[in-house]
C-alpha cells in the first residue's frame, strides 16, 4: 500500500513541476512581449528579431501586409526544454509598436511552416 502511495505521490510532484515550468516559460514569455513592444522597429517582410541574451527574451517582428505587423516573441528560463513562443498582430507606427486590440494568438497564422520559424 504505502508503495502505491509513493508512486502517486512522484506522479504528482512531477506533475507540480511540470506545471510550475510553464508557468515560469510563459512569464518570460509575456515579460519579453512587453520588452519587445518598447523597443524601435522597421519591419520588413523577412523576420526582424532583437534578443535581450541576458534575460532569455527574443522579440522578432513580420510585415505581413501594407500596414500589419505580427510580432512573435520568445521567453526561456534555465529549467525549459523548449522555448515557448507567443504570437500578436499589430501595427508599427513611427517605428513603434503598437498591439490591435484582441490580437492575440494561440499559434503562428501561417499555412507555410518557414514561414513561422524565427531565424536563430
Amino acid at each position: 500500500m504505502l508503495g502505491g502511495l509513493q508512486r502517486q505521490l512522484s506522479h504528482q510532484r512531477h506533475l507540480v513541476a511540470s506545471e510550475v515550468g510553464f508557468l515560469k516559460q510563459y512569464a518570460a514569455a509575456i515579460s519579453a512581449q512587453a520588452w519587445g513592444s518598447q523597443l524601435t522597429w522597421q519591419p520588413q517582410q523577412t523576420w526582424q528579431c532583437q534578443q535581450e541574451i541576458e534575460k532569455g527574451w527574443k522579440a522578432c517582428v513580420l510585415l505581413v501586409e501594407r500596414n500589419e505587423v505580427l510580432m512573435a516573441v520568445r521567453g526561456t528560463y534555465s529549467g525549459a526544454q523548449l522555448p515557448l513562443t507567443l504570437w500578436r498582430w499589430g501595427v508599427v507606427d513611427n517605428s513603434h509598436w503598437l498591439s490591435t486590440p484582441h490580437g492575440w494568438l494561440d499559434f503562428c497564422p501561417f499555412a507555410e511552416v518557414p514561414r513561422c520559424q524565427l531565424p536563430q
